[in-house]
């Protein structure tokens, strides 16, 4: 299997490389740098960075993450391993494992005589229902931080209070089930996510996570989650232009209140080079709304 893996030709390799930049409100600024390396037809390796900070965040909160991938036929298999060094007293480690199976027009070859018995199979023709796409995923993360939080309600979930005698370690297991359809020129998901915790966070003085990434959403948040909805839609109506709308809503534990992100943005496709640009806001109760811009860039070759 080794041999034949080293054998494999060089023309089935791709290669890609992306960076995007966010900049927003309370002075945020935000990058993510991601490349992709096919290994073979059906074997992809893909490590990023990424990396945030604000005037009240206390220091950058880096992300380092490598993801391996098997996609063939209408199956696709991931897994994922990431750590987000210590920054303020918290820092996290995560692995992940996630499954896609693709459904594509097609059916029984049986049936498809003009006359007789054997005319009366059903075929796929036509425009309308061109693929779907179903799959799930979980992920585990460990939580550490050195500080508790400066209060119990609002802002001060966020806030570091006091040095803790003993680090505060919190395990965070996420259980997702996602699907996308194709239909016409347009192509929509929508994933729905459940968070739980091995711990009780309310009666550990726990800090509201530093560092949250939701899907559907390009801003890095704050917040333990205890469900959260994405739905995207996408409209493929010109040759070069990809507009997309995106729509995640959030409750999260620690009786903080729910949220709401959108984001508005398109990408336009150069042949080897693309290129995106997205406004998005990020609304919750007890805190003034977040507004943020993002451009980037990729190179597929």
């Amino acid at each position: 299997a080794l041999i034949a893996f080293l054998a494999a030709p060089a023309a089935a390799a791709g290669v890609s490389f992306g960076l995007d930049q966010t900049l927003g409100s309370d002075n945020y600024r935000g990058m993510k740098a991601k490349a992709s390396l096919d290994l073979t037809d059906a074997i992809y390796v893909e490590p990023s960075f990424s990396t945030y900070r604000t005037d009240s965040s206390s220091g950058s909160f880096n992300t380092f993450a490598l993801r391996g991938g098997y996609e063939a036929g209408p199956v696709a298999l991931g897994a994922e391993a990431g750590v987000q060094p210590k920054t303020n007293g918290y820092k996290k480690s995560f692995v992940g494992a996630d499954l896609t199976f693709s459904l594509t027009p097609g059916g029984s070859s049986h049936g498809r005589k003009m006359a007789g018995r054997s005319s009366e199979g059903s075929e796929a023709f036509g425009s309308g229902l061109a693929a779907v796409d179903i799959g799930g995923s979980v992920r585990f993360t460990r939580h550490s931080d050195d500080l508790t939080a400066a209060g119990t309600t609002g802002a001060d979930l966020r806030r570091a209070g006091a040095v803790r005698a003993k680090v505060f370690s919190l395990g965070q297991t996420d259980v997702s089930a996602f699907a996308g359809a194709k239909f016409l020129i347009l192509e929509a998901s929508a994933e729905v996510v459940k968070s739980v915790y091995d711990k009780n966070l309310e009666g550990n003085g726990a800090r509201e996570a530093q560092a949250l990434s939701l899907s559907g959403f390009g801003a890095v948040v704050q917040g333990f989650p205890d469900t959260s909805f994405n739905a995207t839609l996408k409209v493929k109506t010109l040759p070069m232009v990809r507009p997309y709308v995106s729509y995640t809503h959030t409750k999260f534990k620690m009786n903080a209140e729910p949220s709401s992100a959108v984001e508005l943005g398109g990408t336009v496709g150069l042949q080897m080079l693309h290129v995106k640009a997205a406004y998005q806001r990020y609304t919750q109760k007890g805190f003034s709304d977040q507004d943020y811009f993002s451009v980037g860039a990729g190179l597929n070759f």
